[in-house]
């Protein structure tokens, strides 16, 4: 009994080191509409927040001049069918992930 209770501490202390390691974790966490956003290479064409190209419209306040919808239409649509530019069409992305790109735009006001 008495190993035992020599033994207690260090088991205790062997199960709560991990735990701390783990609550710890100050690993950023990205945004995962910005790691779409990069991905996409949005930015390669768009400026967004001071970031990007120019070949395409700024995107930084998007939301004032479309609704959140209205950027889901634009990106599923594209606009290389329109011939008035070369977007190309992000309807191969998911329900949800169009939605969060939508929304994120839309809050850039």
């Amino acid at each position: 009994m008495e190993q035992f209770l020599k033994k207690v501490p260090l088991l205790f202390f062997c199960a709560i080191i991990p735990t701390l390691a783990i609550a710890v974790d100050n690993t950023p966490q990205i945004d995962p509409v910005l790691e779409l956003i990069h991905t996409l290479g949005c930015k390669g064409c768009h400026m967004i927040s001071g970031e990007g190209g120019s070949l395409a419209p700024d995107l930084t306040q998007i939301g004032s001049r479309l609704t959140a919808i209205q950027i889901e239409a634009q990106l599923t649509t594209g606009t290389a069918s329109q011939g008035k530019s070369f977007m190309p069409s992000y309807n191969s992305l998911s329900i949800n992930e169009l939605k969060q790109m939508g929304k994120y735009l839309y809050n850039l006001r």
